[in-house]
This record gives C-alpha cells, structure tokens and sequence, in this order.
C-alpha cells in the first residue's frame, strides 16, 4: 500500500512538470508560431504542432492544462493514503480520476494518430504517467484496509 501511495506521488509529480512544460508550450505557441519545442524531433514526433491543432482541447480547455488541475489533486490523495490508517476509500477515488484522465489521454492520442497524424512524445509519457497512477490505486484499493 506504502509503495502504491509512493509511486503515485512520483508520477504525478512528474505529470505535473510535464503538463507544465506543455502548458509553457501552449502558451508560448499562442504567443509565436515559429517556436519550436525540446519535445519537437522530427515532422512525425512533434508536441508543437500536436497542441497547437483543433484538437488539442477539451470542452474549450487545453487538455495540457486539465493535467495541471489533475495530478495535484492525485498527489493530495496519494500524500493522505501514505499518512491515514484507513486508505481504500482514497484509493478507489484516485482510480477513479486516474481512470476518467486516462479515458482522456487515450481519445487525444487516437486523435493525434488518426486526425493530427503527428505524436506528441511528452503527451504519450502523459498517458503512461496517468496509466500508472491507475495500476498503483487499483494495487494500493486492494492491498488497503477499510
């Protein structure tokens, strides 16, 4: 249980410097067109033009910023699970947002795949971030007590 709270806390934290980096890039791509991305390789891997498409948002947000409202709210629950005696209720809420923002991820890289035809390498880690905080909530609900 320790170790699922544990590694929870770790992706998340790093899913919340990644979505920070994209968010940075929103931004900075709003502001000029031209820039290019450390997470720009080739015409085929590319987070620059992946979060400057039409589909780069949710319900009118930029699905990068989603992120940055996520995973603290993961780490907050992660943080409470490895401090409470009582931890199955945190952790079937932290599955259950871990699995609504893979949902997420998921339709954004079929959209990447099939509309955009481009791959944003940060947004793949993204999903593989938020992948984990699902398998280590489901590992930690049933390693928990009531």
């Amino acid at each position: 249980m320790r170790l699922a709270a544990k590694t929870i806390l770790a992706a998340s934290g790093a899913g919340m410097i990644n979505a920070g980096y994209l968010s940075y890039l929103y931004i900075q791509e709003k502001a000029d067109s031209n820039m290019i991305g450390m997470c720009d390789v080739n015409s085929t891997f590319s987070c620059s033009s992946v979060i400057s498409s039409p589909y780069a948002h949710f319900l009118g947000v930029p699905v990068c910023s989603i992120a940055l409202l996520v995973y603290p709210v993961l780490m907050i629950l992660a943080w409470l699970a490895l401090h409470k005696p009582h931890t199955r209720n945190l952790f079937y809420t932290i599955s259950i947002i871990a699995a609504m923002g893979l949902m997420l991820n998921l339709v954004y890289v079929y959209n990447e795949v099939v509309y955009i035809q481009k791959l944003c390498p940060l947004c793949l880690f993204c999903t593989l971030l938020i992948l984990t905080d699902l398998l280590m909530s489901i590992r930690g609900y049933l390693h928990s007590t009531n």
